[in-house]
C-alpha cells in the first residue's frame, strides 16, 4: 500500500507582510539595478492575482552585466531561446519572499516583435517562454523608466502579435472540435469530453487575446474573463456550460456534444471579430 509522508522542512505563515516593492526599497537588496535601463514588477502579483504564498516577478533591461546578490537563498541561471533571446534568472529571498528576477538585453521587446511590425502575421509561431515574455511586459508595473515601458505597449499596439496569436489558438480550438468528432463517431465518450472542454478554453483563450488579454494560464481565465466582458463570453456563461460538467441526465457524449456546439458558435463569432480588427 502507498503511504505518502509530507515532512515540512520550513512553515509557511498565513500571515505575512507584502515586500515593498518601491523601486528605492528594492535597490537596497538588488543595488546593481541602479545599472540597468528600466525595470518593472510583473506576474500575478502585479496583475492584481496574487496571494499569501506568490512569488514576485521582477524584469530588468540592460545591455550591461548586472550585478546581484550572492547569497545562501539564491541561485542564478542563463537561459536562451531557439530565436537566439538570451536572458538571466536570479531567484531568491526578498523580503521574506521570494522573487524571480529577469534580467532581459533592453531590445528583447524590439526583437521579438520585429516579425510582426512590418507585416500582417497570419499565425503565431513562438515560443511559450517569449509569449510569457510578452505578456509579462504587457502587464508590468513600471519601476524605472516609465517611458520605456509605454514605448514597448505602444509596440504591441501597432503590431499584428495579438491577431496572429489569437488565430493560432482558434486553429487550436477546431482542432481539438476535429478531435471531439472523431471520438463521439468512435464512441469514445470520455475523450470526446476532455476533446470538447479543451476546444471550449482554446475558444476563449483566442476570444481574450483578440480583445488584449495575453494570460495564456488557464487557471486565470474565469479572472481574465471577468476583466474583459467585451470579449464576448462572461464567466457565468462559461462556467455554466462548461465548469460545472454535465447536466442531470447528460452522458459525457451529450456534454462533449453541447460544449462543442457552444465552441463552435464562438467560432463563428471570432471569424467576424478578426474581420472587424483589419483581416
Amino acid at each position: 500500500m502507498f503511504n505518502p509522508t509530507v515532512e515540512v522542512i520550513v512553515a509557511q505563515s498565513k500571515l505575512r507582510e507584502p515586500p515593498n516593492l518601491s523601486y528605492e526599497a528594492i535597490l537596497k537588496r538588488f543595488p546593481g539595478l541602479a545599472e540597468a535601463d528600466a525595470v518593472c514588477w510583473t506576474g500575478s502579483t502585479a496583475n492584481g492575482w496574487g496571494n499569501v504564498f506568490s512569488d514576485i516577478d521582477l524584469y530588468a533591461f540592460a545591455d550591461r552585466e548586472i550585478d546581484l546578490p550572492v547569497d545562501e537563498t539564491m541561485e542564478t541561471w542563463p537561459g536562451s531561446d531557439k530565436s537566439g533571446i538570451r536572458w538571466q534568472t536570479w531567484m531568491g529571498e526578498y523580503q521574506k519572499t521570494r522573487v524571480d528576477l529577469t534580467v532581459w538585453s533592453t531590445d528583447t521587446f524590439t526583437k521579438v516583435l520585429e516579425p510582426y511590425l512590418g507585416d500582417e502575421v497570419e499565425l503565431c509561431g513562438m515560443s511559450d517562454v517569449l509569449l510569457g515574455f510578452i505578456y509579462r511586459v504587457s502587464i508590468g508595473v513600471p519601476l524605472k523608466n516609465e517611458a520605456y515601458f509605454r514605448e514597448m505597449l505602444d509596440l504591441l499596439d501597432k503590431s499584428s502579435f495579438r491577431r496572429a496569436l489569437a488565430r493560432t489558438t482558434k486553429v487550436w480550438a477546431e482542432n481539438a472540435l476535429t478531435d471531439a468528432a472523431g471520438q463521439l463517431d468512435a464512441d469514445d465518450q470520455a475523450s470526446a469530453r476532455i476533446s470538447a472542454g479543451i476546444a471550449a478554453y482554446r475558444v476563449v483563450d483566442a476570444c481574450l487575446i483578440l480583445h488584449g488579454e495575453l494570460c495564456r494560464n488557464q487557471k486565470w481565465i474565469m479572472r481574465r474573463l471577468e476583466r474583459k466582458p467585451e470579449c464576448g463570453i462572461n464567466p457565468d456563461e462559461f462556467r455554466s456550460v462548461v465548469l460545472n460538467g454535465t447536466r442531470p441526465g447528460e452522458s459525457d457524449g451529450d456534454y462533449a456534444l453541447r460544449v462543442a456546439r457552444w465552441a463552435q458558435g464562438h467560432l463563428v463569432r471570432l471569424d467576424g471579430d478578426f474581420l472587424a480588427a483589419g483581416r
